[in-house]
C-alpha cells in the first residue's frame, strides 16, 4: 500500500490558464485526491494496479501546459512525514498577548 503524490506547477497568467488550473485541481478532488498543499495532492493506492489506473487518469486530465509530477511513496514513508505549520506559532502568539479587561470584569 502506498500514496500517489501529485505535484504541479501550472501557468496562471491568462484567464484560460487559470481556468485550466482550476479545472485540474477540481478534477483531482473529484477523483478522490486530498489536498496536502495548494499544488500538492495525494491519493491512497492500495495496489500497484490501482497506482497504474490513477496514473492513466492523471494523463487524461493533465493540462497541456505546465508541469505535473507524480511520486509514489509507501505507507511507511508517508507515516514518517513531518508537518511544520506556522499556524501553531501564530496561535501561541495570540495566547500570550496581553488582553486588557475592563475594571468591572476583574475579579482577582
Amino acid at each position: 500500500m502506498g500514496w500517489l503524490l501529485v505535484l504541479f506547477d501550472l501557468p496562471t497568467d491568462t484567464k484560460t490558464e487559470r481556468r485550466e488550473a482550476t479545472r485540474f485541481r477540481n478534477s483531482l478532488l473529484d477523483l478522490g485526491y486530498l489536498m496536502v498543499q495548494y499544488s500538492v495532492y495525494a491519493r491512497c493506492a492500495i495496489t500497484l494496479e490501482k497506482k497504474a489506473t490513477h496514473l492513466k487518469q492523471l494523463k487524461t486530465i493533465a493540462p497541456a501546459t505546465g508541469n505535473v509530477q507524480c511520486i509514489f511513496i509507501t505507507d511507511a514513508q508517508w507515516e514518517k512525514s513531518i508537518t511544520i505549520s506556522c499556524t501553531e506559532v501564530k496561535a501561541k502568539r495570540q495566547i500570550t498577548k496581553e488582553v486588557k479587561v475592563g475594571e468591572q470584569l476583574q475579579f482577582w
